[in-house]
């Protein structure tokens, strides 16, 4: 094993050789974004000329799948390299924080020699020592150098709402200085009437340009930076809502089954088509103000002169229902929300306009980007079922995993690539991801042997990674 391990090494160690010197690595996370509403995925609505660039320069992970489906769920496991069920974290809310000392990748790439940066909306619960705050958490637990941090709008609307002064709030402070923490608090759930550049993800974009504009560090730089975008409400400024709800694509139904209680508890039914076309409308605005941020973002790394040598990867949390099977929200685990829309692009070494339909994981984001910081061996074996995806990056080669999974409470979701199979105490339930993108129509009593084996790879991945954990864990 330890001539396999060598082997590896030097393998991957040569792989970033090709590239020369360590790349920078900037993650643009965004907020429920259905990844349906970007144009490279063939949305007619909205245009998103900057998202569809990166899709042009990079790889799109068409089967890619998140592992949490809420924002709390998801980011910590992405932080940690660990599954929601490692930690007893389905849903918003569950885990008050991380346990101490938690192992995480941005501490694994500080000791690899990177300079590491959050900015932006931060839904990580690390663990707080007493006497200290999230900021100095983010720094001490989490392993970011720079942290720059506040909630999503709809956080931050209804904590000031309830009269919560929020006085050490990166954000509301900026607002007060300001002086438009009243505006943003009477416009909650309206059309924002904020500049641009006061607007929540219009701060954290200068802030973002800011960072990279100054960092002059002799150390290459991760910067994660998390955008409140494209979450309702879908309150951004009123040119940016040139949609007409009647040309929207409405709702879906399902065909042949009744989703159980469980799976669909955090959604809720929708009130008329109205309603459907309207949010969709209202998603469409919001997606087009985060792509001009996001077209802001790149720019600057051009005109920095470090474009060439930084690697962006463009994410979602995980989606959003916004119509489809009659619903809104999210937390279960159809395929429009456990799709994070994954593109990874570094225009001078990796493939460009190439779409992968192997099936991979937010959590391989752990293992690809600690092999381009040439992390150590320890770190590198620390989430040991995280998969690189450095060989389909650099030369097309097929990704090894063979199943990506995700996790709600009391449900599970493992996919091929092809077919979904969502499996619970009450319910097996089959789609083919290629042909009803949707989910509307349940497929396992026509596929028995598919349901099987995707349910076996769901025994596999639990012997692998533990047994699930009851909610609020930690």
């Amino acid at each position: 094993m330890r001539h396999i391990w060598i082997a590896f090494v030097f393998w991957t160690a040569a792989l970033v050789a090709e590239a020369g010197e360590r790349p920078n690595i900037l993650f643009i996370e965004v907020d429920d974004l259905e990844y349906e509403y970007v144009g490279f995925n063939g949305a007619a609505y909205p245009p998103t000329p900057h998202i569809d660039r990166l899709a042009e320069q990079g790889v799109y992970f068409r089967n890619a799948v998140a592992q949490g489906m809420m924002c709390g769920p998801s980011r910590n496991s992405l932080i940690t390299g660990l599954y929601p069920h490692n930690l007893g974290f389905y849903y918003n809310g569950q885990l008050k924080a991380l346990p101490q000392g938690v192992w995480t990748f941005p501490k694994a790439l500080q000791r690899a020699g990177y300079y590491t940066a959050w900015i932006g909306k931060c839904h990580i619960r690390p663990y707080i020592a007493k006497g200290s705050d999230k900021t100095a958490a983010m720094r001490t637990e989490m392993g970011f150098d720079h942290v720059q941090q506040t909630l999503g709008r709809a956080m931050l609307c209804k904590q000031l709402e309830k009269g919560k002064k929020l006085k050490n709030d990166w954000y509301v402070s900026f607002l007060r200085q300001k002086g438009y923490v009243d505006t943003f608090v009477n416009e909650c759930k309206k059309i924002s009437t904020l500049p641009e550049d006061v607007y929540l993800d219009g701060f954290f974009t200068t802030a973002a340009v800011d960072f990279l504009e100054r960092y002059e560090g002799e150390k290459p730089f991760f910067l994660w930076l998390n955008y409140s975008l494209p979450h309702d409400p879908y309150d951004v400024p009123k040119r940016y809502h040139v949609y007409d709800p009647q040309e929207m694509p409405g709702g879906t139904r399902v065909k042949n089954f009744s989703p159980p209680e469980g799976l669909v508890c955090k959604t809720r039914l929708a009130r008329s088509e109205k309603e459907i076309r309207d949010h969709q409308a209202g998603l469409c605005a919001n997606v087009s103000l985060l792509d001009k941020y996001v077209g802001q973002v790149l720019e600057t790394l051009q005109r920095k002169g470090v474009a060439d040598n930084t690697v962006v990867v463009f994410f979602s949390d995980q989606g959003v229902m916004i119509g489809d099977h009659w619903r809104f929200h999210k937390g279960t685990l159809y395929r429009q929300i456990t799709n994070p829309a994954l593109i990874i692009t570094w225009p001078a070494h990796f493939r460009k306009g190439t779409v992968v339909d192997d099936p991979v994981e937010l959590t391989d984001l752990v293992r690809t980007t600690l092999e381009l910081a040439e992390a150590g061996r320890a770190d590198l074996k620390a989430r040991a079922w995280s998969v690189s995806l450095l060989p389909a990056l650099y030369h097309g080669k097929r990704v090894k995993r063979k199943t990506a999974f995700a996790k709600t409470e009391g449900y599970a979701m493992a996919t091929d690539g092809r077919y979904r199979l969502i499996r619970g105490k009450d319910v097996l339930l089959l789609f083919d991801d290629k042909n009803d993108p949707k989910n509307l129509q349940n497929i396992a009593e026509q596929h028995a042997a598919v349901v099987k084996r995707l349910s076996s790879a769901i025994e596999r991945w639990y012997r692998t990674t533990g047994a699930p954990l009851p909610p609020k864990t930690y």
